[in-house]
């Protein structure tokens, strides 16, 4: 993603859940512009999971309402029967509005983002983009990406989460 502000993603219900989970749901202002499927704010906001203002508040989010026949299609002609209806949507939404960030923790989402040409971002990045922006310190970061294995319901070893601290003492000695 870079080091500078992403200009557009689109997100999937896992990071706006995990991130909810752990209080870190303000980090989502790493994107300038967050857009956000009816299918995923139904698996979110619509089930209590992520609170509507709090999604308001991150000040970038758009949300969107697609065209049911045409995510049908698409789903059909890429062959994504086995994703969830919202992740079909983000897919959708993606590849419709030419933006190519993902924000995803499903490893079959991430694999299927790469295999058309996007970018998928966890809820592990987007801390170490809120750090790299200058949002939140190193001590926060570090603090955060712990909190998400040992708190959040997101799945991912401790290997994972300590060689996401090690990137960012990597960017600490670098900046």
């Amino acid at each position: 993603m870079g080091h500078g502000r992403v200009t557009a993603a689109v997100s999937d219900a896992g990071p706006l859940i995990h991130l909810t989970e752990v209080g870190c749901l303000q980090f989502l202002r790493v994107v300038k512009i967050l857009h956000i499927p009816d299918a995923v704010w139904t698996e979110t906001v619509g089930q209590g999971r992520v609170a509507q203002d709090d999604l308001w508040k991150v000040d970038t989010v758009q949300r969107h309402t697609v065209p049911s026949d045409e995510v049908t299609r698409f789903t059909q002609e890429h062959g994504l029967e086995g994703l969830h209806a919202g992740e079909c949507e983000c897919l959708y939404l993606n590849l419709h509005l030419g933006v190519s960030v993902l924000l995803t923790d499903d490893l079959a989402v991430r694999e299927t983002a790469k295999r058309l040409n996007l970018t998928p971002v966890g809820s592990l990045g987007i801390v170490v983009k809120a750090y790299q922006q200058g949002y939140i310190s190193l001590t926060d970061a570090e603090h955060s990406l712990t909190n998400l294995y040992d708190i959040s319901s997101l799945f991912v070893t401790r290997a994972i989460v300590e060689l996401a601290i090690e990137h960012l003492h990597q960017l600490a000695s670098h900046g």
